[in-house]
């Protein structure tokens, strides 16, 4: 008998081990950051790479956390899909909306941005002092974007004064086309998706700033993954910004 309870014993003992041996391996599994391409903050540079100030200021959290993480470029529409459905999957700048507080982990804040209405500058009559006042011209944005509910709580209506469309480069080609007046955009990606679309953003101009939409954008992760990776995450981001490495970061890409 207690033959017996020695190998079962044993045997417990055993599976517990290979149990903990299992869970070790998977927290020491790398964290996946996921963002799209958007030079200077994440982009592939000519060795291949990925690099960029957010890359850089990621690369410096995980250090300052002591885990170990890989950071990918993919569409967009992916990586926020990877980002909301897989554990330990984070995107390295989401917006933070009213309309996503609740679906996602907010690791903290890597940047701030700000929105704008731009135009052709070829269109001197247009004057804004306010979002109300732009009412009478058609305004565009892409379906889906929290752009499109801010017009819309904001009293714009599709087919009257708002515009969707359903990819970037067909609005700005909506713009350019004169078949509407203005687009409310971000004006991080301004440069970049006006290019990629085929057309000059030296004809474009800013009409009215947007300092009531949202312009924070953090680092997110879904709601699987564990908290006290989070939690590590955001004391390395504290970190590193009372430190001055943040900062240095962002100065280097003259941000």
């Amino acid at each position: 008998m207690s033959v017996i309870k020695t190998i079962t014993l044993s045997t417990i003992s055993l599976s517990l081990y290979l149990c903990c041996v299992v869970l070790s391996h998977a927290q020491e599994k790398p964290l996946l950051f996921l963002t799209e391409e958007l030079p200077p903050y994440h982009f592939i540079d000519s060795q291949g790479e990925v690099a960029g100030a957010f890359v850089e200021i990621i690369q410096a959290t995980l250090v300052q956390a002591n885990l170990s993480g890989k950071i990918e470029i993919q569409p967009l529409a992916r990586t926020f899909k990877a980002t909301k459905n897989q554990s330990n999957t984070f995107m390295l700048s989401l917006l933070k909306t009213p309309n996503r507080v609740d679906d996602f982990q907010w690791v903290g804040q890597i940047y701030e941005s700000y929105a704008v209405l731009v135009g052709l500058e070829s269109r001197p009559e247009i004057e804004l002092a306010t979002l109300e006042s732009a009412k009478p011209y058609m305004i565009g944005t892409v379906r889906g974007y929290h752009s499109e509910y801010f017009l819309r709580e904001n009293g714009y209506v599709e087919n009257e004064n708002l515009s969707l469309s359903v990819t970037s480069k067909h609005l700005w080609a909506m713009l350019f086309n004169k078949r509407i007046d203005l687009v409310l955009t971000n004006y991080m990606a301004l440069d970049r998706d006006i290019k990629k679309a085929g057309f000059d953003a030296a004809n474009i101009k800013p009409y009215l700033s947007l300092p009531n939409f949202p312009n924070k954008l953090h680092i997110a992760t879904g709601l699987t993954t564990p908290a006290v990776t989070v939690e590590k995450l955001s004391v390395a981001l504290s970190e590193i910004k009372k430190s001055g490495l943040y900062q240095n970061i962002l100065t280097k890409y003259n941000l």
